[in-house]
């Protein structure tokens, strides 16, 4: 949102006092003396000059007079912006809402929603959305809020890229606001969001593995590629004759890689809990953060002919900058 904050007396109070009392760094705060905020950050620092009784913005070198209206920049801002398709359809509808850019020098709103398409680019709603080339079967894509200053347009770009699509003339302005994956025939794939939630509508088995072995093995998932997010996974290990005890670990392939065990340190986050006779098996739901190549880690205490691994994607959680 480009959000023109009319900063009279009464309109600054209220928002000072809705932000939290930090001493420092980006925020609306009101003080007898500005200069007592420490590491303020240019055009995302406020002071209301309590003993001046006027607005003040930090310019880089000290606190000036604000103008009467300005631009307030909430960094990483997201709201709204949801996506949402039907599946087996060309189109994806984004909601209307607001983000800041992504370098937070500037709000940019979506007044309504728009629906683009998988064809090339123009502005608008029900026109086509893709920056460049032709759409992919089964490969992801990730969508941009985008804006063009001169006019203050905002539209939406989908793009291979999660941090560099190609912009339309004169957009300068952008930010991610999520993904999404064509099918076998270049059409979205249904899913559900809901803010950083996504979650398939139909969960995908992703590994059905006979005896996996206990050494570590990278795993693809069906999450977004190019970013890091954190998938939401069902996890079965099967032991039809109960010679072994798997006990299955999953880990992020930034931590270090160590064996599964039910003894020590990371231990296992499924265990053997139900089956009858000689078959213990288990299952569980886990959370594990994925590199850019939307992998993870696994790992068996135990494997042998008899121990089957199987993991169904449910979806994943995207941050979305929003923790930039």
């Amino acid at each position: 949102m480009k959000r023109l904050v009319s900063l009279s007396l009464l309109g600054l109070l209220v928002l000072a006092f809705a932000v939290p009392a930090t001493p420092q760094g980006p925020g609306l705060f009101v003080r007898s003396d500005c200069t007592t905020i420490t590491t303020p950050v240019t055009g995302q620092t406020w002071c209301f000059d309590a003993t001046a009784q006027l607005p003040k913005v930090w310019n880089g070198s000290a606190f000036v007079q604000a103008p009467a209206t300005s631009t307030l920049i909430i960094r990483s801002y997201l709201a709204g912006l949801t996506l949402s398709t039907a599946g087996s359809s060309t189109t994806m509808t984004i909601a209307a809402g607001t983000a800041a850019d992504s370098t937070n020098v500037d709000m940019l709103t979506l007044a309504s929603s728009l629906a683009k398409t998988t064809a090339a680019w123009a502005v608008g709603t029900a026109t086509g959305g893709l920056d460049t080339g032709t759409i992919a079967n089964s490969t992801w894509y990730h969508f941009h809020l985008i804006k063009r200053t001169d006019t203050a347009v905002v539209d939406v770009l989908v793009s291979l890229s999660a941090t560099a699509p190609t912009m339309p003339t004169n957009y300068t302005e952008r930010r991610r606001i999520g993904s999404g994956r064509t099918d076998g025939s270049g059409n979205w794939t249904a899913f559900n969001q809901n803010g950083g939630e996504f979650l398939w509508s139909t969960a995908i088995l992703d590994v059905d593995a006979t005896n996996p072995g206990a050494a570590a093995v990278t795993r693809t998932l069906t999450v977004p590629t190019g970013v890091i997010v954190n998938v939401l996974i069902n996890v079965v290990q099967v032991n039809t004759a109960g010679a072994v005890s798997p006990g299955f670990y999953g880990s992020a392939l930034v931590q270090s890689d160590q064996a599964a065990s039910i003894t020590a340190a990371p231990l296992v986050q499924v265990g053997e809990t139900f089956g009858t006779g000689s078959n213990k098996d288990a299952g569980g739901y886990l959370i594990v953060q994925t590199n850019t190549s939307a992998q993870i880690r696994t790992r068996l205490a135990a494997s042998d002919g008899s121990v089957i691994l199987r993991i169904a994607t449910l979806g994943w959680i995207d941050p979305r900058g929003r923790e930039n």
